[in-house]
């Protein structure tokens, strides 16, 4: 099953990397038959959540995902009230940070799902063959141009047809395929601070009714970027149990913003609170003084073109193309990538394709969509020239796919 007329050995796909990606991937290739992999170097899921915005590229996942899991995908939201439709009218809000006022809000007719990780790993991993405690070590080649192991931190391997690298963006089979040099991430000149809080009950209610229910970011005269977000309503009736979450970017100016040291940071972000509307003011006023903000950075990769060994190794999602969040893109990219990686294997497994040829064609579209990564740049440092950002992307582009490919 899976063999074609090219290639000697069944069709089998390493799939590295349980994420947004890796997990569509792995869903697209179960759809048709396809042998594959799913490992995670987390041995347990970790902590740390966010949201995803997904617009253009919700149709997508829903073609990967079986039908149970497509009636399941309200259950991945932060909020599980708030209908796809809905979100889509609402869109993505951006206000004046000195005044409050809306500076463009960016509908999306399709409808938008925002999504929150945590909940979609959980949820979108049923029926999938997940392995965690697989911290890949490095990949090794058959002599014939048919085979890739992968060796693991535990000791085991994996070898498959191709192995494709879902494993974000530091991600290791990176590394692997390009070194260390080639495959490091670019740090982005910024303070970066990016938390969770709950707020008492009565408080929360009021930033919930007064706030975009996915996107609501803005950008200041003093070369400020703020978003706030939803992250979970674990219970819609107890306000209380409501966790948003706060990004926030500056450009480093002083030796604290450069080495962002523990203990300093909620101190430092309400100092540069002067000037701002609510509801950005008041809820950085209202933060809890003991609330967790930990050490983080803005990082980038451009994707490059890379050997895959003929056919035997690639990218997807942020493994391929990191960006920033300025507009909204990394979520979309990596279904998209998700989508065309399937496609294409696919194409092996039918004979249409050899696996060289199907990987080349799909390096090729990866690379493309990589223009995003200069684009959200681009984007990050228009929200800190406030002057200049109605002249930004988001306001020539809005959250559509750069080049209007969808």
């Amino acid at each position: 099953m899976g063999t074609t007329l090219v290639e000697s050995k069944p069709l089998h796909v390493v799939v590295v990397g349980a994420g947004l990606a890796g997990i569509a991937i792995a869903h697209g290739l179960r759809k048709h038959g396809i042998s594959y992999r799913l490992v995670d170097r987390e041995t347990t899921p970790r902590d740390r959540n966010w949201g995803i915005t997904l617009s253009w590229a919700l149709p997508l996942l829903e073609s990967l995902l079986p039908p149970a899991l497509v009636a399941q995908l309200q259950a991945c939201q932060p909020d599980t009230s708030l209908s796809v439709a809905s979100a889509g009218e609402q869109g993505v809000l951006i206000r004046d940070g000195g005044t409050g006022a809306i500076k463009i809000r960016m509908s999306y007719p399709g409808g938008v799902r925002r999504m929150q990780i945590q909940k979609t790993k959980r949820v979108l991993s049923a029926g999938l063959h997940l392995e965690y405690g697989k911290k890949l070590v490095s990949l090794s080649y058959d002599d014939s141009p048919e085979g890739v192991t992968a060796h693991f931190a535990d000791g085991t391997t994996e070898t498959g047809s191709v192995v494709v690298g879902a494993d974000g963006g530091a991600s290791q089979v990176r590394r692997c395929l390009l070194g260390e040099e080639a495959a490091a991430q670019e740090v982005l000149p910024y303070a970066f601070m990016n938390f969770p809080f709950s707020l008492p009950a009565e408080k929360a209610r009021w930033l919930d009714g007064v706030m975009n229910p996915s996107v609501d970011v803005a950008p200041h005269p003093k070369a400020m970027y703020m978003g706030l977000f939803l992250l979970d309503k674990p219970d819609l009736d107890r306000p209380e149990t409501w966790v948003f979450y706060v990004l926030v970017t500056w450009p480093i100016a002083d030796e604290d913003d450069e080495v962002n040291p523990d203990g300093t940071r909620l101190h430092r972000l309400r100092a540069h609170m002067d000037g701002w509307a609510d509801p950005y003011k008041s809820v950085v006023e209202w933060l809890a003084d003991d609330v967790a903000i930990g050490k983080d950075q803005l990082r980038i990769w451009h994707p490059k073109e890379w050997d895959n060994r003929c056919g035997r190794v690639t990218l997807t999602g942020d493994a391929a193309h990191s960006m920033t969040f300025h507009r909204g893109q990394g979520g979309n990219l990596a279904i998209k990538d998700a989508d065309e990686f399937v496609k294409r294997m696919v194409d092996v497994k039918e004979g249409r394709l050899s696996l060289k040829a199907a990987m080349d064609e799909y390096d090729r579209g990866v690379v493309a969509r990589g223009e995003e990564v200069e684009i959200s740049k681009q984007q990050a440092a228009a929200f800190h020239d406030y002057e200049n950002f109605d002249n930004s992307p988001v306001f020539k582009m809005g959250i559509k796919p750069a080049g209007s490919r969808s």
